[in-house]
């Protein structure tokens, strides 16, 4: 029952007609590309910095995964850079809000239109997120039968299931596959498959923790508001470093504090700063050009030009602390560390 509670209230919170959960993120983005029948060889066009599993599934799937570099100021896919990469084979654009920021949607949305293109919205790390009143990955902006989106529901993320995820989609046609796939195809009657598909389904237990999660998202929502405006507070308008810029009418629940330092010494040294005093900071994701299990270069489309920013952000971004455990006193610390540091 919780699965289905989960689901029901999930889909009223986002304003999204389905919410179809799954067992975990990675598994999400698997089914997503099941259902939308992409062919081995097609292209999607990913973001050259992001966190790997979504690339993956690309990859396992058979697909081709198309990098366009990222934008400095706010780390995400550089829509100018998008119509240059779209050839016969392109089927999508995954769009990933790297750490809980998002890229010009409005933009995106007319180059989609006008190429026929899918557009599968990643918002793990931009959960709760409102573009102009309205959540981010409810799938509204677009044609229905044309986005999806889906976020993880890991322990990392601001809203956890333990291990989980949670799709989105406005299509009834693409709900009901969905459904079809996660339970091993099966369809109707018991033991009865009408396609092929696998066990992707969210337990009842792990449903139970994220129902008991939305029965107070607003209390979760607060306190990602306020660690958000503490630490832009506290460490705007140092030259030493930059935070990423956010659009215009965005209210954003980070999954992470991105900092972009102007050098990797700096750091470096601030990362084992934080580090000696028991507080996790992360670095930034690896540039796709930097994982050479991807085989990245091998499309002729792709060039290193594709890589220049997020080589830039691999090597001199951190990520600070956005976890609901988290204290104002711990984020008030963390900044005096790093400020501290360039006093010196």
């Amino acid at each position: 029952p919780y699965v289905e509670n989960f689901e029901k209230k999930f889909s009223k919170l986002l304003n999204s007609k389905y919410s179809i959960s799954v067992n975990n993120g990675t598994n999400a983005m698997l089914l997503i590309l099941m259902a939308l029948n992409f062919k081995r060889g097609d292209e999607i066009l990913v973001p050259s910095l992001c966190y790997v599993s979504p690339i993956h599934m690309l990859k396992i799937f058979g697909l081709v995964p198309v990098p366009v570099d990222i934008e400095l100021n706010n780390l995400q896919i550089n829509v100018d850079q998008i119509e240059k990469k779209i050839r016969k084979k392109t089927k999508a654009i995954l769009l990933i809000h790297n750490y809980g920021s998002i890229c010009d949607l409005r933009k995106i949305k007319k180059i989609a239109k006008k190429k026929s293109l899918y557009i599968i919205e990643d918002v793990s790390e931009v959960l709760f997120s409102k573009q102009n009143n309205n959540f981010v990955g409810n799938c509204n902006w677009y044609d229905n039968e044309k986005i999806i989106s889906y976020a993880s529901l890991h322990a990392s993320k601001t809203l956890i299931a333990g291990e989980g995820g949670i799709i989105n989609t406005n299509s009834k046609k693409i709900s009901s596959k969905l459904k079809i796939l996660r339970n091993h195809g099966q369809k109707g009657k018991p033991y009865f498959y009408a396609m092929t598909g696998g066990n992707f389904r969210l337990s009842n237990l792990l449903a139970s923790i994220s129902y008991s999660q939305l029965l107070r998202v607003r209390e979760i929502i607060k306190k990602k508001q306020i660690l958000n405006s503490i630490y832009k507070k506290k460490l705007s308008n140092n030259v030493k470093f930059s935070l990423m810029s956010d659009p215009k009418n965005f209210k954003s629940i980070k999954w992470g504090f991105p900092i972009l330092f102007n050098k990797n010494k700096d750091k470096e040294n601030i990362m084992k700063i934080l580090n000696r005093n028991s507080i996790l900071c992360r670095p930034g994701f690896y540039s796709l050009s930097k994982l050479k299990h991807l085989k990245i270069f091998k499309n002729k489309l792709t060039s290193k030009l594709d890589f220049k920013n997020a080589e830039i952000a691999n090597k001199n971004l951190i990520v600070l602390p956005m976890h609901s455990k988290i204290k104002v006193s711990d984020v008030n610390k963390i900044c005096k560390k790093i400020l501290d540091y360039f006093k010196t």
